[in-house]
């Protein structure tokens, strides 16, 4: 084989292999980008599941909701839109669409100026009384912090919970 034959196979196998590491560099730069995003998205979602899953247990008298007052889940909401707002874009548009979805079911906002949100429940019903059941100090002025005028079903409210989930759990790369 010539010289000059020799010499240009090996300069084009140099530059396919420049090329390649090149390319190679990238690939790993974008996963190191993705990992740092899905990790930085686990973080919210640790943050933001236990909430909404309070919210959700308060709402269907499950579990723990005897000792969650009504003050202490409109905090909770607030604290859920703040962070929901603050990390919009690193989640994705149909987990916070799922989000505020399940949201709108489970308090009614803009009830008046300077008026917290109330939430969509009832105080009363064939699984508990919330004023006398609960295990927090209760307060007679919480009642007033209820909107049970048009409320969503038990069902609707299982399914929006479940949405929100699945909506943040995607946003982490979990599929259903």
């Amino acid at each position: 084989m010539p010289l000059w034959l020799h010499i240009l196979s090996l300069l084009l196998a140099a530059g396919f292999g420049v090329a390649l590491l090149i390319r190679l560099t990238s690939i790993d730069a974008a996963l190191w980008q993705n990992a740092r995003i899905i990790s930085k998205r686990l973080q919210i979602y640790e943050r933001i599941a236990p909430d909404l899953n309070r919210i959700y247990c308060f709402r269907r008298y499950l579990g723990y909701w005897k000792e969650i007052s009504p003050p202490d889940l409109i905090t909770t909401k607030r604290w859920l839109d703040r962070e929901v707002n603050i990390n919009r874009h690193l989640l994705s548009e149909g987990g916070r669409r799922a989000y505020l979805d399940f949201m709108g079911l489970t308090f009614r906002t803009f009830t008046g100026q300077g008026e917290d949100a109330k939430i969509r429940a009832v105080v009363i019903q064939d699984l508990g009384d919330r004023r006398k059941h609960a295990t927090y100090d209760r307060d007679p002025g919480h009642e007033f912090m209820f909107d049970a005028e048009d409320l969503p079903t038990d069902y609707q409210i299982d399914v929006a919970s479940m949405m929100a989930m699945n909506g943040l759990g995607r946003c982490v790369g979990l599929r259903d």
